[in-house]
């Protein structure tokens, strides 16, 4: 019996762990901080409408100083005296509206409108309006007209119109001129709020008899305070462009019916809602069962990769890092080689290493006539949940002619995910081994001396000084890399290319074509759904997905970047 207890006790233990980790995250990374988040936007929100009226009611001429800003962008500031704010915020406002007007064709329409006049609706900005009303059209309809229709009594066609407005609708194109549009308008309008209420603090500060600050005093605060915003403007200004405009517009995608624009008339599409998510999720359990496994192997992958690499290169460093070790400068560069190779060059190779019909793997093994049995099986258990079964077994499995499959057979889905994880430790690992290397070299060698006093033994010393020091260094590092794998779409995409397939009896009918395959990281998947569909257009599902990658990330990224001090703490 006693055996029996202590054989599942440990085995619990882990499960109990495992319980305990999962609730903990949900309750401090999920549920605390979107509670705190509505928290404080409703609170924000609150604050701000509750302060109107006592702003109005305590600070009269103060309040109608900043509604005068509210009318007219920096008029509340010319009123104070400090025109070097005001007129600034008023060339903004006149710029907006310079580029509005001479984008759009207000001129031409009082005559064209009475020569074309519409039967039912006439769009009017979609016809004249410039950028910024047009993408605002564009944004919230997605387009109206499409080649063949007849508007103002002219047909609609692709090319060659006369007339702008004859000129058919494209849903994509209208989509991301209006998140480009929106951007800007948000960045216009909090320029707006801000002089609001610099006008109205500004005045109570006048009223109050005190002093505000001249032209050349203010930009000298400005650069003095504000200068470490200052040079990261052109940072900001790229990555607003490259990173969160095509990040929103493929937000926006995953609300609409992307994946009906091929069957329309043309390129127009609707704005779906929730309808996509509701796919995912609920109508077709093909969808939901190839995702739940998909980003159970995904899950495993990172975690295991980034294990993997950072323990290789922690044992590397500490070998190179010996003192028996003699030559170490040769040994370094021979280690950092792996790294120094261009990634997407490496997998190429590795991917004709392992290719099927003529791979160099496959010619050795057969010059060595070691390809005579027909199927070898090689346990490799790691997990005994049915939802895990993939971990189950690894199997080699050859073709007639006797090459082995490595990355075509369905029934070497594991094998292929162990080599995977072998050439990913391969290409990581150097890189953990420079920073460990630079990390032990920070150590103290008094808390070593200590140790010897004391007469603390080499696992001892390791146990409580080495690996606690560079852990507190490097586990912002091990987290970043955790996220660099869930993403890691050049591993699988120039190495296996998602293969083996699943076969085609275990695909739903609405997977054909779109299905993942058995290495497929969701990443790669999603990159499948968009760009290598066929005739499927499933912008929208792999938006969908995109999304729910993002929220995953993200909480597993904040909740435990949250929790290491390492990563917080500054220097005072």
């Amino acid at each position: 019996m006693d055996t029996v207890i202590r054989f599942v006790k440990k085995p619990l233990k882990l499960l109990l762990r495992l319980l305990w980790f999962v609730f903990d995250f949900l309750a401090n990374g999920v549920i605390r901080p979107i509670h705190k988040l509505f928290f404080a936007v409703f609170k924000g929100v609150g604050d701000f409408f509750a302060s109107i009226p006592r702003a109005r009611r305590e600070n009269p001429s103060s309040f109608k100083r900043g509604l005068s800003s509210l009318f007219l962008p920096g008029l509340g500031q010319l009123k104070n005296g400090q025109w070097y704010k005001g007129v600034p915020i008023l060339a903004i406002l006149v710029l907006f509206l310079l580029i509005e007007f001479i984008s759009g064709n207000y001129i031409y329409a009082p005559g064209e409108i009475a020569n074309y006049p519409a039967e039912e609706n006439l769009y009017f900005f979609r016809d004249y309006g410039g950028i910024f009303t047009r993408g605002i059209w564009g944004f919230f309809t997605l387009g109206a007209l499409v080649a063949g229709d007849v508007y103002r009594g002219e047909p609609i066609v692709t090319e060659d119109a006369r007339l702008d407005w004859m000129m058919a609708d494209n849903s994509r194109t209208l989509m991301g001129e209006g998140v480009i549009v929106l951007v800007f308008m948000a960045f216009f309008l909090a320029i707006w709020a801000f002089s609001v209420r610099d006008a109205y603090i500004t005045h109570i500060k006048l009223r109050a008899g005190m002093e505000i600050e001249r032209f050349k005093k203010w930009i000298r605060n400005v650069w003095d305070d504000y200068f470490a915003y200052i040079i990261i403007i052109p940072g900001a200004a790229l990555l607003v462009l490259f990173t969160l405009m095509p990040f929103l517009f493929s937000f926006m995608v995953g609300f609409t019916n992307y994946d009906a624009a091929i069957s329309l008339r043309a390129n127009l599409i609707e704005w779906h809602g929730l309808t996509t998510f509701r796919e995912v999720f609920g109508a077709e359990p093909g969808f939901r069962d190839f995702f739940i496994t998909t980003l159970g192997w995904t899950t495993f992958y990172a975690i295991v990769s980034s294990i993997t690499v950072y323990v290789m290169g922690f044992i590397q460093a500490m070998v190179i890092e010996s003192r028996p070790i003699v030559g170490k400068r040769v040994w370094r560069l021979i280690l950092i080689l792996p790294w120094a190779v261009p990634g997407m060059v490496a997998l190429l190779v590795f991917s004709n290493i392992f290719d099927a019909s003529d791979g160099l793997l496959n010619q050795i093994l057969s010059r060595h006539d070691l390809l005579d049995t027909t199927r070898t099986i090689l346990r490799f258990e790691f997990f005994p949940f049915d939802r895990f079964a993939f971990f189950d077994d690894i199997w080699l499995v050859r073709d007639r002619v006797g090459d082995i499959e490595w990355f075509t057979h369905h029934e070497n889905a594991n094998l292929a995910r162990l080599i995977i994880i072998l050439v990913n430790l391969w290409m990581g690992y150097p890189y953990f081994m420079l920073l460990i290397t630079g990390v032990l070299g920070t150590i103290p060698s008094e808390l070593y001396e200590a140790a010897d006093i004391d007469g603390g033994s080499a696992n001892q010393k390791f146990r409580f000084i080495t690996f606690p020091w560079v852990l507190r260094a490097t586990a912002p590092v091990i987290i970043t890399t955790f996220t660099f794998n869930f993403n890691n779409f050049g591993v699988i995409y120039f190495f296996t290319g998602g293969g083996p397939a699943y076969p085609r009896a275990e695909v739903p009918q609405a997977l054909i074509g779109i299905e993942p395959g058995k290495t497929d990281i969701l990443i790669s998947w999603i990159y499948t759904m968009a760009f290598e569909s066929g005739d499927h257009d499933t912008y929208n599902l792999a938006a969908v997905y995109s999304i729910m990658v993002f929220v995953l990330i993200a909480f597993v990224s904040i909740y435990y970047l949250s929790r290491l001090r390492s990563f917080w703490e500054e220097d005072d």
